[in-house]
């Protein structure tokens, strides 16, 4: 499932025009708060929908992406610039050797509610040492397909 939701963020990204992208490994826990959530997303989204990613945020942990799975995505080389993912050091050495920005991309862990049809997500593009910008993302499982309903709480560095 969860790799599901790393390709709908994968797709959306490439559908913003996005291109050469680098995945980084790890999933990093998301953070994930309700009132802020409410206050600065104009959906009407069930309270115990968002209670319950709030609570299943609050357990989870970092873990890595299965390098396997992105492998065997089938991306052309102008949109994936590697099959393999990029530890934090990989990500590193890349913007000393090139010495040009990139796209980096780091998709977090996702907090599902109980009954997996709604999470959120994080999203971080490194650009360069110290040069960053991201964003969370609301889905939803419209028919069996993960969709992106929003964009919301954008950063950069």
């Amino acid at each position: 499932m969860e790799q599901n939701i790393f390709k709908k963020v994968i797709d959306h990204e490439i559908e913003k025009g996005t291109t050469r992208i680098y995945i980084e490994c790890e999933k990093s826990k998301t953070a994930f708060d309700l009132k802020d959530f409410k206050e600065n997303v104009q959906l009407e989204i069930p309270e115990n929908i968002l209670k319950e990613i709030e609570q299943n945020g609050a357990t989870s942990k970092n873990e890595n992406w299965n390098s396997k799975f992105i492998s065997k995505l089938n991306y052309p080389p102008d949109i994936l610039k590697s099959k393999k993912c990029l530890t934090k050091k990989n990500v590193e050495l890349l913007f000393q050797k090139t010495n040009k920005r990139q796209n980096v991309i780091s998709i977090s862990k996702p907090i599902f509610d109980d009954n997996y049809e709604n999470c959120i997500v994080s999203v971080t593009f490194w650009k360069f040492t110290g040069s960053a910008y991201g964003y969370k993302c609301f889905l939803t499982k419209i028919y069996g397909i993960w969709t992106v309903v929003v964009e919301y709480a954008q950063w950069m560095t």
